[in-house]
């Protein structure tokens, strides 16, 4: 696609780190990804940025633009450097005619995803009626685009026309599947990915769409066995433990081994998962733990029996290769236990532990912030006030795709407290990160939230704290997982393309009991929110 854009040109880069080194388009692409490897995604956005803006060369704009599209959520900066690809493209040549219907084709993908939706489907009409080559690229990038703006009830029309007249194409029937998925029809998605791994057995795509349709049905056995299939989601792909040792599988005997299990995805997943932690321990010889610095703690304390180490300790010694005989992402473990159905998910009890300690110190905390607040409110309301934990936003995210995933499972702090009212409870933030800082600016307008999250370090922590809640509403993110982990009542706002893991439909989940799922049933999470606060106040009027 676009090769146009890899043949020619070179750019003078003017940053210092490159020290003036002219770039190639492919050159152009390989040094930005490997940025992004590095965990330097904002550098590598910025560079593609000065290069388009500083070039007049069209493949290396296009090569700026292309990496851009993946991995930065500013649409503006996309289309701008789209738009200028074609203001050098002129249009009296015919050689370049099927080029500049690629470009247009991206543009209307931006401005599609940024609300530009007439100006987006214009662009997109135009390129299907005079290029007819490029029609089922327009299919394909018309039904992302719209897939990634959350309208996914159009994506399923403009597919079902495209698939209708032909010729077929994997990325169609991946798109459908996928559309189909977010509408929480899992069942029906199956079919459409397997007729896109028909035309390409080895399309990852189309295969982890499949494995994510499986499971979300409940068709746990498939499922996780074509889930461990994919390509880890881990900052770089060179890392010693993932080139140089073999990935476990659910074959292989492990007594007397050395496994090495690592965190991959989120840190719900890993909450999620870990559960599985004990059978692997009872088969295997010695098992290591490499997660990020906000769950070592946690882990250490919850599964004393395996050594924990970060990551980035074991990242700058390759030579410790020899002490492992297997590695394996953490989420591959229900697969490896060999998780067939939902009935065979084990019964629950929670699993991770808090010390008694650090349990009582913030229940102290708790105390004097309801003391406190009574006393700012001039209330002293008779009796033990319900206490609700709540969270609104999940992690920043970095590249367009998660950016465009955090944006329809996240909230605001204005927005959760506007449905939520007055409501005669003890509020408590339990928010990290940068959205944490939504709490100024509301507090003033009569909203009172404890925040206690200036005393959290870690998830060890934040479990501290849930053990002092009675109640946690929050949206799809880590402190879900830790509050349904710890066995404490949860109400999960769902996105209303719901995640694999709570299935198309139902207000509970077997992967944790105490669990309430409100499903949102449009892109914004107001009118779910608005469900949450009658339950909630005939919850605290239940006592």
């Amino acid at each position: 696609m676009m090769a146009g854009a890899e043949q020619h040109g070179r750019v003078e880069d003017g940053s210092h780190e490159a020290g003036q080194i002219a770039l190639t388009p492919q050159e152009v692409t390989a040094c930005c990804q490997q940025l992004v490897a590095r965990g330097e995604g904002d550098q590598a956005v910025s560079l593609a940025i000065q290069i388009a803006q500083g070039t007049q060369d069209v493949a290396l704009i296009l090569a700026a633009g292309l990496f851009l599209v993946r991995f930065t959520p500013r649409h503006e900066v996309v289309i701008a450097v789209f738009r200028k690809a074609l203001l050098l493209m002129p249009e009296a040549e015919p050689a370049m005619a099927s080029m500049r219907g690629e470009v247009k084709i991206f543009l209307a993908g931006a401005l599609m995803v940024a609300g530009e939706r007439e100006e987006a489907m214009a662009l997109f009409m135009d390129v299907a009626r005079t290029l007819p080559e490029h029609r089922v690229l327009v299919g394909e990038h018309l039904s992302m685009a719209l897939l990634e703006a959350g309208l996914a009830d159009q994506a399923e029309q403009v597919l079902l026309a495209w698939l209708a007249d032909g010729p077929p194409s994997v990325s169609l029937y991946n798109n459908m599947g996928c559309a189909l998925g977010r509408l929480n029809r899992s069942r029906d998605a199956l079919a459409y990915y397997r007729r896109g791994m028909e035309l390409s057995s080895r399309h990852e795509a189309v295969s982890f769409g499949y494995a994510i349709a499986l499971l979300k049905a409940g068709e746990y056995e498939e499922g996780f066995a074509r889930y461990v299939r994919r390509v880890p989601r881990i900052p770089s792909l060179n890392c010693w433990f993932y080139q140089d040792l073999p990935r476990l599988t659910n074959d292989v005997p492990l007594e007397g081994r050395h496994l090495l299990f690592y965190q991959e995805q989120g840190l719900g997943d890993t909450i999620q998962f870990i559960r599985f932690l004990p059978e692997i321990v009872r088969r295997a010889g010695r098992v290591t733990l490499a997660v990020l610095p906000s769950l070592a703690r946690l882990l250490r304390e919850s599964y004393p029996m395996v050594q924990v180490c970060l990551i980035t300790e074991l990242l700058d010694h390759p030579e410790r290769v020899a002490e492992y005989d297997f590695s394996c992402p953490i989420p591959d473990l229900p697969y490896l236990c060999h998780l067939r159905h939902v009935a065979d998910i084990p019964a629950f009890s929670p699993y991770l532990e808090v010390p008694v300690r650090r349990r009582e110190h913030f229940a102290r905390l708790v105390e004097q912030a309801v003391a406190q607040g009574g006393r700012a409110g001039g209330h002293s309301p008779a009796g033990r006030r319900l206490r609700v934990g709540l969270v609104w936003a999940g992690d920043s995210r970095s590249s367009a795709q998660d950016v465009a995933a955090d944006r329809r499972r996240s909230s605001s702090f204005a927005e959760m407290m506007e449905a939520l009212g007055p409501v005669e409870a003890d509020l408590f933030s339990l928010q990290y990160g940068d959205r944490r800082g939504e709490l100024e600016p509301v507090e003033g307008q009569g909203a009172v939230v404890h925040d206690l999250m200036g005393h959290v370090q870690d998830m060890a922590d934040t479990a501290a704290l849930m053990e002092s809640l009675d109640l946690v509403i929050s949206v799809d993110t880590a402190p879900l997982h830790l509050a349904g982990a710890l066995g404490r009542e949860v109400w999960l706002v769902s996105r209303w393309d719901a995640c694999w893991r709570w299935g198309d439909e139902g207000d509970r989940t077997p992967w944790y009991p105490t669990m309430r799922i409100f499903r949102a049933q449009e892109l914004s999470l107001a009118p779910v929110l608005k469900d949450v606060a009658v339950s909630l106040r005939r919850r605290i009027a239940e006592g």
